[in-house]
Protein backbone atom coordinates (compact mmCIF):
# COMPACT_ATOMS: atom_id res chain seq x y z
CA UNK A 1 0.00 0.00 0.00
CA UNK A 2 2.86 2.37 0.81
CA UNK A 3 4.38 1.84 -2.65
CA UNK A 4 1.01 2.71 -4.20
CA UNK A 5 0.66 5.90 -2.15
CA UNK A 6 4.22 7.15 -2.61
CA UNK A 7 5.02 6.09 -6.18
CA UNK A 8 2.01 5.19 -8.31
CA UNK A 9 -0.56 7.68 -6.99
CA UNK A 10 1.60 10.82 -7.50
CA UNK A 11 2.60 9.54 -10.94
CA UNK A 12 -0.87 8.54 -12.15
CA UNK A 13 -3.05 11.22 -10.48
CA UNK A 14 -2.00 14.10 -12.81
CA UNK A 15 -2.60 11.89 -15.87
CA UNK A 16 -6.07 10.89 -14.69
CA UNK A 17 -7.04 14.45 -13.74
CA UNK A 18 -5.76 15.91 -17.02
CA UNK A 19 -7.49 13.19 -19.05
CA UNK A 20 -10.80 13.90 -17.32
CA UNK A 21 -10.39 17.65 -17.82
CA UNK A 22 -9.33 17.23 -21.48
CA UNK A 23 -12.32 14.95 -22.15
CA UNK A 24 -14.76 17.44 -20.59
CA UNK A 25 -13.15 20.33 -22.49
CA UNK A 26 -13.21 18.37 -25.76
CA UNK A 27 -16.89 17.50 -25.31
CA UNK A 28 -17.68 21.15 -24.65
CA UNK A 29 -15.90 22.18 -27.85
CA UNK A 30 -17.26 19.24 -29.85
CA UNK A 31 -13.81 17.79 -30.53
CA UNK A 32 -11.87 14.69 -29.54
CA UNK A 33 -9.05 14.44 -27.06
CA UNK A 34 -5.94 16.35 -28.14
CA UNK A 35 -3.04 14.41 -29.64
CA UNK A 36 0.14 13.91 -27.64
CA UNK A 37 1.80 16.62 -29.73
CA UNK A 38 -1.04 19.13 -29.33
CA UNK A 39 -1.96 18.65 -25.70
CA UNK A 40 -0.02 19.27 -22.52
CA UNK A 41 0.70 15.57 -21.98
CA UNK A 42 4.45 16.08 -21.67
CA UNK A 43 4.03 18.58 -18.84
CA UNK A 44 1.50 16.34 -17.13
CA UNK A 45 4.07 13.53 -17.14
CA UNK A 46 6.75 15.90 -15.84
CA UNK A 47 4.44 16.96 -12.99
CA UNK A 48 3.77 13.30 -12.19
CA UNK A 49 7.49 12.50 -11.99
CA UNK A 50 8.15 15.62 -9.90
CA UNK A 51 5.36 14.68 -7.46
CA UNK A 52 6.74 11.15 -7.22
CA UNK A 53 10.22 12.51 -6.51
CA UNK A 54 8.89 14.87 -3.84
CA UNK A 55 6.95 12.02 -2.27
CA UNK A 56 10.03 9.78 -2.15
CA UNK A 57 12.21 12.56 -0.74
CA UNK A 58 9.58 13.23 1.93
CA UNK A 59 9.42 9.54 2.75
CA UNK A 60 13.18 9.22 3.18
CA UNK A 61 13.90 12.48 5.02
CA UNK A 62 10.78 13.44 6.94
CA UNK A 63 9.14 10.05 7.42
CA UNK A 64 8.37 8.52 10.78
CA UNK A 65 11.24 8.43 13.23
CA UNK A 66 11.34 4.98 14.70
CA UNK A 67 13.16 6.24 17.77
CA UNK A 68 14.33 2.97 19.23
CA UNK A 69 16.80 0.15 19.06
CA UNK A 70 16.12 -2.81 16.78
CA UNK A 71 15.81 -6.19 18.49
CA UNK A 72 16.53 -8.98 16.03
CA UNK A 73 14.37 -12.13 15.98
CA UNK A 74 15.36 -14.64 18.63
CA UNK A 75 14.31 -17.88 20.30
CA UNK A 76 12.68 -17.71 23.75
CA UNK A 77 11.31 -20.82 25.42
CA UNK A 78 11.35 -22.70 22.12
CA UNK A 79 9.34 -20.01 20.29
CA UNK A 80 10.52 -17.44 17.77
CA UNK A 81 10.04 -13.87 18.94
CA UNK A 82 9.85 -11.64 15.83
CA UNK A 83 12.13 -8.67 15.39
CA UNK A 84 10.85 -5.33 16.66
CA UNK A 85 11.96 -1.88 17.77
CA UNK A 86 12.51 -1.48 21.49
CA UNK A 87 11.87 1.96 23.02
CA UNK A 88 14.88 3.76 24.45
Amino acid sequence: MRIFLHIFLPLIAPLVLYTIWAKIDANRKGQGLPDWEEGHWFWVLVVGFVLTGISLIYLTTLGDDIGGQYQSPRMEDGQVVPGHFKSK
